[in-house]
């Protein structure tokens, strides 16, 4: 006779010194730079692998790490020890490479949190928080085996979305002022059999934008936004946009992901039958999940602007250090803000902009620590995000050996620890 089951109340009763929500590059800086400061440190991920955007939203390459014009490192430390794991796999193709194989990724990655001990709980997404006066007690997971309490001292949320500290009640920002919209979305997809010695970019992105001015083209993006690969004869594409959708509303975001794949095909259609170099091409890849440049910020203890981005202001309680530009894609359709810092130069970020005002065991990493709609359009590339998230794993680890709040991290302690493991701030 067949043995007959009911879902068991499955528990995990450890009290982690350090939860992580968020598996993307910044989630994984932040849970291994915990974890090799001795601390007990649990990564939560939605996903069956880490990565986050550089995976499962196949978005290549890094952007520029280096000071502009220049080969002076911007962003180090973990980083830097990614981009060797990198290397010596076989992800990059030379110790500076900016594009990648995310296949490769994903085993340098499970290799990087394996050797720290953190403990990694897969397919497991944030469903609820726990939270008294400002104080985090416990996250809420929802996974295969049901909702599961995830207990711990200190919290950091490097969702991309912000979604810890949202539903723990902190307040956020979203979006541009005048009208609360966030910069588009976008579908990112691969093509392999391209011949890229007959491909012309400029007449296909004249041919591409009569199109489109005839009404024959939906997607509203100004031009074709492609990139090379290490893989030969691969061409990967960011250039869907989606316009006018939330990213923290579910059914916009559902949406967005049927609209980014229509766009998707429209393109791959548009170069096979009207590109030369295009005629064999293959759609080999597209993205598991709609790529989102923006979406919450927190209301933190500072805010970083577009002042201090381009007048490249050092800050005394500098954790990282970015050199990317400003770059706005139009939230509302076509085309592309770009400024530039000046060259040989960056800007730092504040450890005040990863805290919640009124928080206090919650640090936020990544994209949506406290920023203007400009400034974080600066900061939200990967090697910046990754820094961030070191110095999130690392001011959680002293916090927990000095036993005090977040916002009360003696911030030269913290800048210390960063030199010792070569990040840059």
């Amino acid at each position: 006779m067949s043995k007959i089951f009911t879902l068991p109340n499955k528990r995990i009763d450890t009290q982690y010194d350090v939860v992580v929500v968020g598996g993307g590059l910044s989630g994984v800086m932040a849970a291994i730079a915990a974890a090799r400061e001795g601390k007990n440190t649990v990564l939560i991920e939605k996903y069956g692998f880490l990565g986050g955007m550089a995976t499962a939203g196949l978005i290549s390459p890094f952007m520029n790490y280096c000071e502009r014009k220049s080969t002076t490192p911007a962003n180090a430390g973990l980083f830097r020890t990614l981009l060797d794991n990198m290397y010596d796999i076989g992800a990059i193709k030379t110790p500076s490479s900016r594009t990648f194989k995310e296949q490769l990724l994903k085993i340098v990655l499970d290799r990087m949190v394996t050797e720290a001990g953190v403990k990694v709980i897969f397919h497991a997404y944030m469903s609820g928080v726990n939270v008294t006066d400002g104080h985090i007690k416990s996250v809420v997971i929802s996974t295969v085996s049901g909702n599961i309490e995830i207990k711990g001292k200190y919290f950091i949320d490097a969702s991309g979305d912000g979604n810890l500290a949202a539903f723990a009640g902190f307040e956020y920002y979203l979006g541009r002022d005048e009208d609360n919209l966030c910069q588009p979305m976008t579908t990112c997809f691969n093509l392999t059999n391209v011949e890229w010695d007959k491909f012309d970019h400029y007449k296909a992105n004249q041919l591409y934008k009569r199109l489109q001015s005839e009404g024959k083209i939906e997607n509203p993006r100004e031009n074709i936004l492609l990139f090379d690969s290490p893989i030969e004869d691969l061409m990967h594409f960011n250039t869907t946009r989606i316009i006018k959708k939330n990213p923290c509303d579910v059914e916009d975001v559902t949406d967005a992901e049927f609209v980014g794949r229509k766009q998707v095909y429209e393109m791959y259609d548009f170069l096979r039958k009207n590109v030369e170099g295009f005629e064999n091409s293959e759609l080999i890849a597209i993205a598991d999940e709609v790529g989102i440049r923006e979406s919450r910020r927190i209301v933190g203890l500072y805010q970083l602007t577009e002042e201090d981005i381009l007048q490249t202001k050092k800050f005394e309680d500098s954790i990282a250090r970015g050199t990317y530009d400003i770059d706005i894609h139009n939230p509302s359709g076509g085309g592309t803000t770009i400024k530039f810092i000046p060259d040989h130069d960056y800007y730092t970020i504040p450890y005040r902009s990863m805290l919640p005002v009124n928080g206090k065991n919650l640090l936020v990493a990544g994209r949506n620590i406290c920023t203007t709609h400009v400034a974080h359009s600066s900061i939200r590339v990967m090697p910046i995000t990754s820094c961030i998230g070191e110095a999130a794993g690392l001011a959680a680890a002293v916090a927990l050996d000095s036993n005090c709040g977040c916002n009360d991290v003696d911030i030269k302690t913290l800048q210390a620890k960063l030199k010792a493991y070569n990040a840059l701030f």
